[in-house]
């Protein structure tokens, strides 16, 4: 059996098991492309899925603006609460790791092995979504970043 098949249907099985519908269902179609042949279609998920992947969750994230969930006041609170603070915080150094991953996945491939399959256990046993290998690309430029100096 192909090595990418058995890899799919072993996270596939994962998914089903731990009930994440995101990774059991992100399986079941990367599966069914490769079964059905669709090579073009999977060179360009690879090439555009986890752009899409940002635009739809910065999508999700501002959207509260537009909705009235989040207003002026709101923003205005950050400057006045130490847990919005610390939020805001967060979220700064969130995206700068991400940045800084989403460079290191570009110049150094083989580390997305280790990133995927950390990233598929934390979704399969402990809940996790499947937002931070961007994280974690960050967090690993930065230690290398320590290391190389």
């Amino acid at each position: 059996m192909d090595q990418g098949i058995l890899a799919i249907l072993i996270v596939l099985i994962l998914g089903v098991l731990s009930k994440n519908n995101s990774l059991a269902l992100s399986a079941t179609v990367v599966l069914g492309l490769k079964l059905l042949d669709l090579k073009e279609a999977l060179i360009f998920l690879d090439r555009n899925a986890i752009k899409w992947g940002i635009i739809i969750l910065t999508m999700g994230i501002l959207t509260p603006f537009v909705t009235g969930k989040i207003t002026l006041k709101d923003i205005q609170a950050i400057l006045s609460s130490p847990i919005a603070i610390v939020a805001f915080l967060a979220g700064a150094i969130t995206v700068i790791l991400s940045g800084r991953g989403l460079g290191l996945i570009t110049s150094e491939p083989s580390i997305v092995v280790g990133i995927v399959l950390g990233s598929v256990i934390g979704v399969a046993f402990f809940k996790g979504v499947p937002i931070g290998p961007m994280t974690a690309a960050g967090i690993v430029a930065v230690i290398l970043s320590f290391v190389k100096h």
